[in-house]
C-alpha cells in the first residue's frame, strides 16, 4: 500500500505542474495575440472639431485649463500647437455637413492616452451627451479613433 500512495502523490504533483504549465501557456498565447493585434492595427488618433451655434446652449461644457493641457499633450498639440490646422467654417466635408463645425486637427495618441482622454472628455453614450471643451472663447469636441 505504501508504494501506491507514493506513486499517487507523484502523479498528483506532476498533474498539478502540468495544469500550471498549460494555464501559463494559454495566458502567454492570449497576451501575445492581443499585443500582436494591437501592434499591427496602428495607433489610435485624436480628432478635434470646433463648434459654434445653438447646440452649445444646453450642453455640458468643460473649461480647459493649463493643467489639462499639461496632462493631455495630444490635446494641447491639436488645440494650441503644431497639429492645429483649422479648416474653413463653410467647408462641405465637415462632419455631417454641418456649417457650424470645422475640423481643427488630428494627432496620434497611445492606447493609454486614448483611455484617459475618453474618461476625461469622452461622450456619454448612454445619455447621448457630448461634453464640449472651451478654451480661449472657442468650443471644441473630440473623438478618439480606435484602429
Amino acid at each position: 500500500m505504501e508504494p501506491d500512495r507514493k506513486r499517487l502523490i507523484a502523479v498528483g504533483i506532476f498533474a498539478f505542474i502540468g495544469v500550471v504549465l498549460l494555464v501559463a501557456a494559454v495566458v502567454l498565447a492570449c497576451t501575445a495575440l492581443v499585443a500582436w493585434i494591437a501592434g499591427s492595427s496602428g495607433s489610435p488618433g485624436l480628432s478635434v472639431w470646433e463648434v459654434r451655434g445653438e447646440r452649445l446652449e444646453n450642453a455640458s461644457i468643460i473649461h480647459l485649463t493649463e493643467k489639462d493641457f499639461e496632462q493631455h499633450l495630444a490635446l494641447d498639440s491639436v488645440i494650441r500647437g503644431e497639429n492645429r490646422a483649422p479648416l474653413p467654417w463653410d467647408l462641405e466635408s465637415t462632419p455631417h455637413d454641418d456649417p457650424d463645425e470645422r475640423t481643427i486637427g488630428n494627432a496620434p495618441v497611445t492606447y493609454v492616452e486614448r483611455s484617459v482622454l475618453i474618461e476625461s472628455f469622452g461622450t456619454d453614450f448612454e445619455a447621448q451627451n457630448r461634453p464640449y471643451l472651451e478654451y480661449d472663447g472657442a468650443y471644441y469636441y473630440l473623438l478618439v479613433s480606435i484602429p
